[in-house]
This record gives C-alpha cells, structure tokens and sequence, in this order.
C-alpha cells in the first residue's frame, strides 16, 4: 500500500513545485524557515490535487492506465480520498503559520487543481486551471514571504501562465494515445499531436524570449543569463524527445520542460530581483 500511495500523490510534480516555492521565496528574501514552511505547504497542496486526480480517474485508468495505483489495486479509493482531505488541511496549515497572503493563495491552487481534476480535466478546457495553478505558484511563494508584490511582479506571474499552458499542453500529448481509446476529450485529442506539439514550442519559446531579453536588457550579471540558456536548451531537448515514440519516454517530454521552466523562472528572478525591478 505504501508503494501505491507514493504514486498517488504524484511525487515529481509534487516534489518539483515544492521545490520551485521554496527557491522564490529565497529569492524574496524569506529566512530558511519560512522559505521551508512555504514550500511544505505547496507539497502538500500538491499531494492534495494528485490524490484527487488519481481518485478521479479511476474509471477511465483502469481501461488504459492499468499500472495506475487504484485500478492496480495497490490502494482503495476510500484511502486515497482520505489522504486527499488530511493533505489539503495539512498544507493550509503550513500555509497559515506562514501569512494570511499564503493561506489564501493556497486555497485558491488547491481549488484550481481539484477543478482540474475533478470538473476539467477530460476537456479541451483542461489547460486553464493547469496554466493559472503555475502562474499561482511564484505569487503564492514571493506574497507568501514578503506580504505585498512590485507591479512588475505580475508580469513573472503572467509569463508563469504562458509557461503553465506550455506544460499543459505537453503533458496531454503524453497521454494522448491514452485519451483517444478511453474516450477523453482532451486538449491534446481536441487539437491532434502536430497542432499540440506546435503551440507547446510556440508557448515555451515566448517565456524563454522575455526572460532572455529582459535579464539582458536590465544588464545584470552573467552568470543567470547563462543558468536561464541552460534551462532554455534543457526545454528544448525536452520537445525533441516527442519524436521518440514510445509511452515510457512521451511523459518525459512535460516533465524535462517542467525541469526547465523551474531552472529558467528561478535564474530570472534572481535577474530582475538583482536589478532591483522587483523591488527592495
């Protein structure tokens, strides 16, 4: 059972965006602990949402997904479901010793994600909540640790958006073969895999052209202009392996991109908080 639920709660993304909190809220200058409690809390949030995910796609996982946790039979959906509940309280906790700011913010991912899972997930209408549950998280960490936000600070979450519909739309082409023969109408089957394919290189090439261009343009450093290269060429390799046709490699596709875009989003942050455009 402890193997099952260790998938359930979708350790990488999970593990990925706890991660990423607590590397912005470092960069906002919180103190180690509450940079840590920041990103507990966006873990278990996490853990919340990918619970509730595999809960509701039990249905549809055991006609394609058969090695899913539920319909494996490595754990019961009751059990699933109560890990749901006591991880969305605990994370709201983590949350609240933090900021009023932080708990609120919270909140408003943890119903993003549970209208993914639970309402959008299976329409072409998916990328919403996925895109605006990345474009939360560096507003959750920065308002989280210091309790107001530089105008030019929404124009990170704006891009975090564009990033976030980017990853939504690489992580249907993973499932999309999937999708097809169970019958989910995703944005991936909606618009094909070339299509698909096509607007998650036009997305991610945006949100690389303006971390560039505006860390170049504010003359910082070198050395985050390098890290963002990195993680732009880490996003690029990322998009090739959709070539490879196989299942077990289509899922690195968003999850190399995410890897990225965390890389790239950091390096510019410590760019334009070094530039002072985020303010003191």
């Amino acid at each position: 059972m402890t193997g099952g639920l260790i998938r359930a709660v979708h350790p990488f993304p999970s593990a990925l965006d706890a991660a990423a909190a607590t590397a912005v809220a470092v960069v906002a200058g919180a103190q180690l602990g509450v940079a840590l409690r920041l990103g507990l809390g966006m873990l278990l949030v996490q853990f919340a949402i990918g619970t509730a995910n595999d809960f509701a796609d039990a249905a549809a996982d055991s006609i394609t997904k058969l090695r899913k946790p539920i319909p494996a039979g490595l754990v019961g959906r009751s059990t699933v479901a109560a890990v749901c509940v006591v991880a969305s309280m605990a994370g709201l906790t983590a949350a609240a010793t933090v900021s009023l700011w932080a708990l609120v913010l919270a909140i408003v991912g943890l119903v993003d994600g549970l209208l993914y899972d639970l309402r959008l997930k299976a329409t072409p209408l998916a990328w919403a909540p996925f895109a605006a549950g990345v474009g939360l998280l560096p507003l959750y960490a920065w308002l989280g640790a210091r309790g107001s936000v530089a105008t030019a600070f929404m124009g990170v979450v704006a891009m975090g958006v564009v990033a976030g519909a980017a990853l939504a739309l690489a992580n249907a082409y993973a499932d999309l073969d999937r999708d097809r023969r169970s019958g989910v109408r995703s944005i991936a089957v909606f618009l094909g895999a070339q299509r698909t394919l096509v607007a998650n290189a036009a997305l991610l090439a945006a949100v690389q052209v303006v971390a560039l261009a505006t860390t170049i343009a504010g003359g910082g450093p070198l050395e985050p202009t390098l890290v963002e290269a990195g993680g732009c060429g880490l996003g690029w390799f990322g998009l090739a392996l959709a070539g490879v046709r196989s299942d077990h490699i289509r899922p690195l596709v968003w999850e190399i991109q995410a890897v990225s875009l965390v890389v790239l989003g950091t390096a510019w942050l410590v760019a334009l908080q070094t530039a002072g455009v985020l303010g003191a």
